[in-house]
């Protein structure tokens, strides 16, 4: 089934359901500033008059195609899902043929209180009662990368620098993963923040490297692409070392450029003193390694 089939379906599907009183687009298809095509999600709220009719409907997203694989995130081992309750619950489904639907329903009794707190792009489809709640919204503004306060920057910076020798430590001790998600996870997650303030600053904070920073590289030359790839590292304990310094390096570059635009202050003392604490690490590595 192609895009535009599935869409007439859920289209047609709400329209001759009267339980479903309303439908709305939210997603990449109604943001103007993300990638459209064969990958993109089909992102879609049914108000509905009593959502425990279709939470309570394992089998109802099967009427849209042959289902590769679904999950439903408010129904999960740490947070089971109350099914006598009107709470809000989507359905995340991946179809056999390609398409894929995200579909949200929300009780028509929480219309209001909800759409108060909803600022995303959306686009409304159906509105059989004239809700007065739902109208379109067209500024994806809700995306924009926020500027940081001061004690947000300093927590971000001292952060990095501290889980830096957790990254050391195990590298030390030949604890590869432990390493690799200190590295990769730890101080990669306050790098993507720095980088992305950056980006703000550079653009007066009225862009998006959108979810996951996947589009950092419409914000970044090509050399700065090129020199974002190669911080990271294979699987070789030397090269492992090699990026983690270049991830320092480039973090402290970062960080001090943020800290100029912003006027917040910059301990540059301790980041060099750390810096050469790594230093004394990859030596003890160097001198001992075993493996």
């Amino acid at each position: 089934m192609t895009y535009e089939e599935m869409f007439d379906l859920i289209i047609e599907t709400a329209e001759e359901d009267d339980r479903i009183r309303a439908v709305t687009m939210e997603g990449s298809k109604v943001n103007p500033g993300s990638v459209h095509d064969k990958y993109s999600d089909i992102d879609m709220t049914f108000y509905v008059t009593d959502i425990r009719e279709f939470t309570s409907d394992k089998d109802y997203m099967k009427r849209f195609g042959e289902i590769l694989i679904m999950q439903m995130p408010e129904d999960f081992y740490n947070h089971p899902y109350d099914y006598k309750s009107r709470e809000p619950f989507t359905y995340l489904t991946q179809y056999k043929d390609g398409n894929r639907i995200d579909l949200t329903f929300i009780d028509v009794n929480d219309l209001q209180v909800i759409n108060l707190y909803f600022k995303e792009p959306r686009r409304v489809l159906i509105n059989k009662d004239s809700f007065e709640e739902l109208s379109d919204i067209e500024t994806d503004a809700f995306f924009y990368i926020s500027k940081p306060g001061e004690f947000e920057f300093f927590n971000t910076v001292n952060e990095f620098r501290w889980v830096s020798n957790y990254a050391t430590k195990g590298l030390c001790r030949d604890e590869f993963f432990y390493a690799r998600h200190a590295m990769e996870f730890l101080m990669m997650n306050m790098f993507i923040k720095m980088l992305n303030w950056k980006i703000g600053i550079d653009n007066d904070f009225k862009v998006s490297t959108g979810s996951s920073s996947k589009y950092l590289k419409r914000y970044l030359t090509s050399e700065e692409m090129q020199r974002f790839k190669g911080i990271f590292a294979g699987s070789d304990y030397n090269d492992m070392w090699d990026k983690l310094f270049l991830m320092y390096d480039y973090f402290t570059e970062l960080s001090t450029y943020v800290a100029e635009k912003l006027c917040y202050p910059i301990d540059n003392e301790e980041a060099k003193n750390v810096r050469d604490f790594m230093l004394q690490r990859r030596a003890d590595f160097d001198n001992n390694k075993s493996f």
